[in-house]
């Protein structure tokens, strides 16, 4: 069964940046072959109106960036898009005469244009709803019109990742082993004075648990990839330790080896070997 495909609609003077974000995006989920962006794989002396059309009958969901100067303005000073052999529109006029998935998306607070100030082929844009991406929450963002996207085609959002299980067994332990950590702390705060080093340490096992379990305690955590996520948590577990291990007197060697290396050695190895699974 052909794998349905995505086609990213943009104007080069209005959303260069934005879409070679997005795309990079939807490659990760996406393989590569299934997300058409440019005119730039068109060859030299081919009937680019031609090219748009098929590749667009092709895909399955168009994206349209849809930016301040999404309009654009020829020469003469008036719009291209009214133009019918603009590229622009002839990708999105080819979708919606097809019935093709679409989905608009304003760029930093652009606004969808009114439908009187569009040709009559393109009128019905205005009436599907829109998403918006913005630069100052531009992962947070794209993710989510990923996530549209993938729906939009029919399939899994999040999609499973090679490695998932062992990443879920190293998430659940690490949880839990915070969880001890601060539950030993606060017995020993009943009989004795705790020190700063402990508190902060155990506060970054903490936080540093959190974001192994991908939470939703910021827009940035929940973009992470499960391997991003692994080094992160490898880099994370030295801080706390180190910080914890600064305030004790009686850390030997064989405790910073068992509960400050191994970990983090761990944690590394797995993010390893899940990215040579998803390479494979």
């Amino acid at each position: 069964m052909a794998k349905r495909k995505v086609f990213i609609s943009y104007r080069r003077e209005d959303a260069a940046g934005f879409s070679h974000a997005i795309h990079d995006r939807l490659v990760e989920t996406l393989s590569k072959d299934r997300v058409f962006m440019d005119v730039l794989g068109i060859e030299p002396g081919a009937d680019f109106v031609e090219k748009l059309e098929s590749a667009v009958r092709q895909c399955d969901v168009l994206i349209a960036l849809i930016g301040t100067r999404w309009a654009g303005e020829d020469a003469r000073g008036k719009a291209r898009i009214a133009d019918s052999h603009d590229w622009v529109h002839v990708e999105l006029a080819t979708a919606l005469r097809r019935g093709i998935k679409v989905i608009p998306v304003l760029l930093d607070g652009a606004r969808m244009p009114a439908a009187e100030n569009l040709p009559s082929d393109l009128q019905s844009l205005v009436r599907m709803n829109a998403t918006d991406v913005r630069a100052s929450r531009l992962n947070a963002d794209v993710w989510d019109l990923t996530g549209a996207t993938m729906s939009a085609l029919g399939e899994k959002w999040l999609p499973d990742e090679p490695g998932g299980k062992i990443y879920a067994v190293l998430a659940g332990i690490y949880a839990f082993f915070a969880g001890a950590v601060l539950l030993f702390v606060v017995i020993e705060s009943m009989f004795t004075s705790v020190d700063l080093p402990t508190v902060l340490g155990t506060v970054v096992l903490l936080i540093n648990a959190l974001v192994l379990l991908r939470l939703p305690i910021h827009s940035s955590v929940r973009t992470l990839t499960r391997q991003q996520a692994l080094r992160i948590g490898a880099v994370g577990h030295l801080v706390g330790f180190t910080i914890m291990s600064a305030g004790a007197s009686d850390v030997d060697g064989v405790m910073i080896f068992v509960f400050g290396v191994t970990p983090a050695a761990l944690m590394f190895l797995a993010s390893f070997a899940m990215r040579r699974l998803v390479r494979s």
